[in-house]
């Protein structure tokens, strides 16, 4: 214990997760150094739809998603998308996604990720208390539209489910959706309304809140990258940027879709890829509404933010090692997509945006801590949850770096499901 209280604690990554974990720790008594090569908040953190979506416990990794995933690809417009050149280097992770789309490893997924959500609204409402974040995030409500009646009754045993873990849910007719969001298009069939739904308006400014007081409070930040955790026997003793070399008491791999670049040396077996997801910002006329809204069948979120309207979704299956050239039309996509839901509300477009969502084939974040070596420990694969579940995941682990008892079951989340 001497030389953890001498030796300062590294976080290895400045999204969200990372930032609010440093923060955290920062605030749990830890001297804390925190590593990105890029200003904290400008990757996945920065673009995403703004939604701390708490009734999302469905993990992408089931037998629905996977019967329905020819049909998606071969659908231009669709939600997904593959980078076909990339296929021999994502074919080991698909087959792993695979397996994990049997029913009984779905359900415990489902369980696994409910149990996480199930501390993200509290967590969360804390951070904005102590943080004074209520100027930048909103308990408003959420809404998912579909414009189909079989998209509705598919999605129905999701919401039989979601109210089994306590998710208020309540069903809405397409004269109900219409009264509350009248920009919509008169097609939409249905509409489901979560009540308890958060959002923020400026996802950047979140992350560079904490980060500013975390700064202010004494904590260090290198704008550097981590080449190497640098070992002796089963204890990490530094660690070895671009620029330099720093003593360590314990190390925190948060760095996204690149945490297997960081542990793939270490003999960990990450089979990580960036999903790489779109937005686009436009510039709108007065709207009724100040939540998001999320398009079932389109795969989208449409959000008000304090900078325009943000349509941000689709994904792009692309490997973590080739950071290839943005497909831009997969954002164009999204501008056609709320020109039919909403015609007449947007204008001209003022941003674009293109980001890596760190995504494991089950769908579920690694979090804890490291087998083998016995000062590093791990958060990352949050995939589109990053924001939501950013202070449970601080909540968590630092209870996991400190010694106490975590507030849930860890073992879903375990590393050693890929060893």
């Amino acid at each position: 214990m001497t030389a953890y209280r001498r030796k300062p604690v590294a976080v290895v990554g400045a999204g969200i997760i990372g930032v609010m974990l440093a923060r955290k720790l920062q605030k749990d008594g830890k001297r804390v150094l925190l590593f990105d090569p890029v200003e904290p908040g400008m990757e996945t953190s920065f673009g995403n739809a703004g939604y701390i979506a708490m009734d999302e416990i469905f993990p992408l990794a089931h037998g629905h998603v996977l019967a329905s995933l020819p049909r998606m690809l071969r659908d231009p417009l669709g939600p997904l998308s593959i980078r076909w050149q990339e296929m021999h280097r994502l074919w080991p992770w698909f087959l792993k996604f695979t397996l994990a789309c049997r029913p009984k490893v779905a359900a415990r997924g489902v369980a696994a990720l409910a149990s996480i959500q199930g501390g993200a609204e509290a967590a969360w409402k804390a951070v904005i208390a102590q943080e004074k974040l209520s100027d930048l995030i909103h308990q408003r409500g959420a809404l998912k539209i579909f414009e189909s009646d079989r998209g509705f009754e598919e999605s129905q045993g999701q919401r039989e489910a979601q109210r089994n873990f306590g998710i208020d849910c309540r069903e809405m007719s397409a004269k109900e959706v219409r009264q509350m969001i009248p920009e919509l298009v008169k097609t939409i069939r249905h509409g489901v309304f979560y009540p308890n739904g958060m959002h923020t308006t400026n996802p950047y400014a979140v992350t560079k809140r904490l980060f500013d007081a975390f700064l202010k409070d004494g904590g260090k930040f290198f704008k550097e990258r981590v080449l190497f955790l640098e070992h002796k026997a089963t204890h990490i003793k530094r660690v070895r940027t671009n620029a330099a070399l720093y003593a360590v008491g314990k190390v925190v791999v948060t760095a996204g879709y690149q945490s297997g670049r960081i542990l793939t040396p270490l003999n960990y077996r990450v089979p990580i890829i960036a999903e790489r997801g779109y937005h686009i910002e436009v510039t709108h006329k007065p709207l009724s509404f100040d939540m998001p809204i999320g398009v079932y069948e389109r795969g989208f979120y449409i959000t008000p933010m304090d900078s325009g309207l943000r349509l941000a979704g689709t994904t792009e299956f692309s490997s973590a090692a080739h950071n290839e050239n943005p497909n831009w039309r997969r954002s164009i996509i999204l501008k056609r997509h709320i020109k039919e839901l909403m015609p007449g509300i947007t204008g001209k477009e003022t941003s674009r945006w293109m980001g890596h969502r760190p995504t494991l084939p089950d769908f579920l974040p690694v979090l804890g801590k490291a087998p083998k070596l016995d000062n590093l420990y791990l958060a990352f694969g949050h995939q589109h949850l990053g924001l939501t579940l950013a202070a449970i995941t601080g909540d968590i682990m630092v209870d996991v770096i400190a010694g106490r008892k975590p507030s849930i079951d860890l073992a879903p989340f375990d590393i050693k499901r890929f060893q």
